[in-house]
């Protein structure tokens, strides 16, 4: 693996066409307003891609199998998705390892966000990697005015999501699907570029 990314760093993902994505959130509102968000917004720059968001609610396990759930029926149903995403936060789930397990088996990318979702929130409009607490979290994302009562901004600055990448790849160099990577982190940067149409190997990393 550390070979693959060495020499592939070097070049620019190669764009496929247009793929249907599963979203599975465990947040009910944070999470799938900003997926459907960035949708959005990457849409309107001429990316394509069908995003299904389904909020499920926190417990890591539970996200993994509801995903599993649709993926299975939409492929019985001959509408299979090209690839099944599930974003959970690390807060004090000792289910996660479990949880990132069956991930893995069943060939699903979890990304991860350690503390939580807000960390990658924060990085849309402030580069900094302080370790802070849920509490924290809260207070400065809606102090940034990015998040009121857990409903996301409507003037949330979605143009501002590949400097964010750039903030998560440095915080955490080994980045990647199915790994907790440190506090803080996310791997959403892997869905960003799985939206964007990039070439991605099964473990979410992109050849870049």
């Amino acid at each position: 693996m550390t070979g693959r990314r060495q020499s592939g760093r070097t070049s620019r993902p190669k764009r496929q066409p247009a793929r249907r994505i599963l979203v599975v959130t465990e947040g009910t509102r944070t999470e799938p307003q900003y997926v459907e968000g960035l949708n959005r917004y990457l849409r309107s720059r001429g990316t394509t891609a069908v995003v299904k968001s389904v909020p499920v609610g926190k417990d890591p396990m539970k996200v993994v199998r509801k995903g599993i759930e649709i993926r299975d029926k939409a492929a019985t149903d001959k509408k299979d998705y090209d690839v099944c995403v599930c974003l959970v936060d690390v807060d004090q789930h000792e289910a996660l390892p479990a949880a990132c397990q069956l991930a893995a088996r069943e060939s699903i990318l979890l990304l991860v966000s350690n503390l939580k979702f807000e960390a990658w929130l924060r990085w849309h409009v402030e580069d900094k990697h302080s370790a802070l607490s849920t509490s924290q979290l809260d207070d400065l994302t809606a102090k940034l005015g990015l998040v009121t009562e857990k409903m996301l901004a409507p003037t949330f600055p979605f143009h501002a999501v590949h400097g964010a990448c750039e903030i998560a790849r440095r915080a955490d160099p080994e980045l990647e699907a199915g790994r907790i990577g440190p506090d803080p982190s996310s791997a959403m940067p892997i869905l960003v570029d799985l939206m964007l149409g990039y070439e991605t190997w099964s473990d979410g990393t992109t050849t870049r």
